[in-house]
């Protein structure tokens, strides 16, 4: 255990988005730091390990390896397309005996589709991830939450505000994005949702939104 650490430590001079499960989902200095500030953030607004979550671009873990400890058994979901990201963070970050404890779900995905887990939520993050999506990529997430989000949903998402709205229809990385607070929340109020602007820092200078159930 302890010599997979030192690896990982050795490996923080490595640029984001290089092949590593630790600076592939950006800075690796900053892993540990984001790991805290997702864990602190859904505690701060409510998460109880009874509540089920929703990680949107669950990655490496990097908060998940907090997340699904925390939980109890079978409260945890991820999402994220690259499914080697999940077997590094779980071989690196936490082990399978706590998977087989805790019973994790994940979902390969890239098309934010949520309904496969047959699961309504209690809580979502996404970390980072419209940060890097189109206006429609972001549109098809919020379609999608709107179908497994239950009464009480609450939705943390972190975006780049900017003075101009991504117009292009790819995901952007390791590049990102920006958006106006307006544009944002005119396309989270078209599904359903409450939508503001939080004052809580993120060590990369995003945005923070409280995304909820209307």
């Amino acid at each position: 255990m302890f010599s997979r650490f030192h690896k990982n430590k050795i490996n923080l001079d490595l640029k984001p988005g290089d092949k590593h499960y630790r600076s592939f989902i950006g800075p690796p200095a900053k892993y540990d730091l984001v790991s805290a500030m997702q864990f602190n953030l859904l505690t701060k607004y409510g998460l109880r390990e009874s509540h089920k979550l929703l990680d949107i671009g669950c990655g490496s873990l990097r908060g998940g390896r907090l997340f699904i400890i925390y939980l109890l058994e079978n409260n945890y979901y991820g999402v994220e397309p690259e499914k080697w990201l999940v077997d590094d963070g779980i071989h690196y970050e936490l082990r399978k005996e706590i998977v087989r404890l805790k019973k994790p779900s994940f979902s390969y995905d890239s098309d934010f589709n949520f309904d496969s887990f047959g699961v309504e939520f209690d809580f979502a993050i996404a970390q980072s991830i419209f940060t890097h999506a189109s206006a429609e990529q972001i549109k098809n997430c919020m379609h999608n939450l709107s179908k497994v989000a239950s009464k009480e949903f609450r939705f943390l998402a972190s975006f780049i505000e900017g003075d101009k709205n991504y117009d292009g229809d790819t995901w952007v990385y390791p590049g990102c994005v920006t958006y106006t607070m307006d544009f944002m929340e005119k396309i989270i109020c078209e599904y359903g949702f409450s939508c503001k602007k939080t004052e809580d820092l993120h060590p990369n200078n995003h945005t923070w939104l409280l995304i909820e159930n209307n």
